[in-house]
C-alpha cells in the first residue's frame, strides 16, 4: 500500500578553567549552579565533520525544496543551457522526488558534555515533577561519532549534538512542449536552524484512510546564538512530548469531521495545530522558567528570554507565542494543561 507523509514535526576558556568550574559546580547537589553554560555555549560552533543520524527517506520537505528552488534562481547560467538543450522552447519543471536525512555535528569536549548532560537530566526532572508526568525517556546522552542503534523498548532517547542539519538529493525534471526532458539532480547540506526536534508523521493511505506515529528519538543542541534558546531546548521538547497526543487526536478529528480529502488540506490543518501546540509550549515555558532553568542559572539575563521570543516570533509556526505566553499566565501552567489535554480546541479558541 502506497502512503504519502506530512512531516510535522544551532570566548575561549583553558581546559583547565573549564575542569575546576565543573568540580565547584557538582560540589554540592542541593545547590547546583549552571551558570557557566552562559559561556559555554557560545565557546564553539562547529560547522563540521556531519555524521549521519538517520537513513535517507523520501518525503516532500519544504525548506529543502526552497533551498533548490534559491540554488537554480543562483544559476541562470544553468537555466538558459537547460533552455538550449530543451531547443530554446519554452520549459516547465517538476519536482520528481526528494530524499533527505538528518545530519549532526558531534559534541567533542568531554567537561561541557559532562555539564551539559547533568544540567538536562536535573532540568527534565523538574519538568515531570511539576507537570505530574511519567519520564518518557530511557536514555538522555551526547551522540558521538557512531550512528545511534534504534532502541527496540518503548521510550525515547534524548540525543544531545552541537550542530543539527540536513542532507537531501532532489531530482528536477524540466521538459518542452515535445515531452522532451532533462533531469537535474541536486545534492547538498543546510543547517535546520533550530536547536531541538521531535517529529510526529501522518501517513495518508490510497484508501483514505490514515495514521499517525512518532520518531523514538528527540535531539537537542547544545549550541545557539542565544545561550538561553540552548538551554530552554529539554524543556521545549520534553513538553511537546508530553502534549503531542492531544495534538494528533485534535488534528484527527479535525479531518474525520470535515470535507478533507487532498494532502494539501491536511497540510493546512497539521499546520494550524502545530502553531497551536507551539504556544502553549511556549507559554509553559515562560511560567515554568523561575521553577526550572532560573532555578540553576539564577543570573540569566532577561534580554536573552526577551530575544528568544522576538526571535521566535518572525516565523509563522510561533505566530501565536505571545498570546500563548499570556494565556498560560492567566490561567496558571496546571490548569493550561489539564485544558489541552481535556479539550485543546478550547485553548485554541483562546488564542483565536
Amino acid at each position: 500500500m502506497h502512503s504519502k507523509t506530512i512531516y510535522y514535526t544551532l570566548i575561549i576558556f583553558p581546559v583547565l578553567f573549564v575542569v575546576c568550574m565543573a568540580d565547584a559546580i557538582f560540589a554540592s547537589d542541593s545547590s547546583k549552579n549552571y551558570s557557566i553554560l552562559i559561556d559555554l555555549i557560545k565557546l564553539e560552533d562547529k560547522q563540521g565533520p556531519f555524521f549521519a543520524l538517520n537513513d535517507f527517506e523520501k518525503s516532500f520537505d519544504q525548506d529543502l525544496h526552497k533551498e533548490s528552488i534559491e540554488f537554480f534562481n543562483q544559476h541562470p547560467d544553468l537555466i538558459k543551457k537547460i533552455q538550449a538543450d530543451l531547443d530554446d522552447q519554452p520549459i516547465q519543471w517538476r519536482l520528481k522526488n526528494i530524499s533527505h536525512r538528518l545530519m549532526y555535528v558531534p559534541e567533542t569536549r568531554e567537561e561541557y558534555t559532562a555539564i551539559f548532560e547533568r544540567y538536562c537530566n536535573d532540568v527534565v526532572k523538574d519538568i515531570l515533577r511539576l507537570t505530574e508526568s511519567n519520564n518518557p525517556y530511557i536514555t538522555i546522552h551526547t551522540l558521538g561519532a557512531s550512528k545511534p542503534e534504534n532502541s527496540a523498548t518503548k521510550g525515547i532517547d534524548a540525543f544531545i549534538v552541537h550542530n543539527l542539519g540536513k542532507e537531501y538529493v532532489a531530482t528536477y525534471v524540466f521538459s518542452n512542449k515535445d515531452q522532451k526532458e532533462i533531469a537535474i539532480e541536486l545534492t547538498g547540506k543546510i543547517f535546520l536552524g533550530e536547536v531541538g526536534s521531535y517529529s510526529s508523521y501522518i501517513s495518508l493511505n490510497e484508501n483514505g484512510s490514515f495514521e499517525f506515529t512518532r520518531d523514538h528519538f528527540t535531539i537537542w543542541q547544545n549550541s545557539a546564538k542565544n545561550p538561553y534558546t540552548a538551554l530552554i531546548t529539554p524543556v521545549e521538547e520534553t513538553l511537546h512530548i508530553i502534549l503531542r497526543q492531544y495534538t494528533e487526536r485534535s488534528i484527527q478529528d479535525r479531518i474525520e469531521n470535515s470535507a478533507v480529502k487532498t494532502l494539501k488540506e491536511v497540510e493546512a490543518i497539521v499546520e494550524d495545530w502545530i502553531s497551536v501546540e507551539e504556544a502553549i509550549v511556549g507559554g509553559l515555558v515562560y511560567a515554568l522558567l523561575p521553577s526550572t532553568v532560573e532555578k540553576y542559572i539564577p543570573d540569566l539575563p532577561d534580554s536573552l528570554v526577551e530575544s528568544d521570543i522576538k526571535t521566535k516570533i518572525e516565523f509563522k509556526k510561533y505566530r501565536h507565542l505571545r498570546k500563548g505566553i499570556k494565556i498560560v499566565e492567566q490561567l496558571g501552567y496546571k490548569k493550561s494543561i489539564k485544558m489541552y489535554q481535556d479539550d485543546p480546541m478550547t485553548f485554541r479558541n483562546l488564542l483565536m
